[in-house]
């Protein structure tokens, strides 16, 4: 099995992170030509490729194997207030896609810090709560949910949400939730 250069180039996007139909076209046209090869290549790294060509997005998974095997790709703790912001997201793409033919589901900043607030603590210290929740979405974008839209205050909700953020998910987020408000 032989991995051509753009085979290559798109291994290692896939290594860095999420790779989007609409963001990378001509990765992405190598990826659906070479999607065995690239597989295969990958499986004795312990590799899978998640390749889902309806919403346009790919990424890398660990696959199960043998316990001493080693790990390529760390999973990350994820704090409070990332997770409740990617929940957040993820139930907003939810509305969207119920009541909006478009395919991409913009929100502004003004809305993501609208629908944190209403889960975080009043604090009296203004300018540390607004950092803070610039800190949460730029590490939200980081993760590759959230895309800024150029040098608007616009953020696009990619779709790879989907994919990390299932109902059983949620629903246990969402218990969580119930438990901290009865605190």
């Amino acid at each position: 099995m032989t991995i051509n250069q753009e085979s290559s180039k798109t291994i290692i996007k896939l290594f860095s992170g999420v790779l989007y139909k609409n963001d990378q076209p001509k990765l992405w046209w190598e990826l659906e030509k070479s999607y065995a090869v690239i597989s295969d290549y990958l499986k004795p790294l312990g590799m899978g490729v998640i390749f889902d060509e309806a919403e346009g997005y790919a990424y890398l998974e660990n696959l199960e194997l043998e316990e001493d095997f080693p790990v390529l790709l760390r999973r990350r703790a994820l704090s409070y207030k990332v997770s409740l912001l990617i929940v957040l997201l993820r139930k907003r793409l939810t509305q969207f896609d119920m009541q909006s033919d478009e395919s991409r589901a913009v929100l502004s900043k003004e809305e993501i810090v609208d629908m944190l607030e209403l889960f975080l603590l009043e604090t009296s210290n203004e300018v540390k709560q607004i950092k803070e929740t610039e800190a949460t979405i730029k590490k939200v974008v980081e993760l590759g949910f959230l895309k800024k839209l150029g040098q608007s205050e616009n953020y696009e909700i990619k779709r790879v949400i989907k994919s990390f953020v299932d109902a059983q998910w949620m629903d246990e987020f969402d218990k969580k939730l119930k438990e901290y408000a009865n605190v």
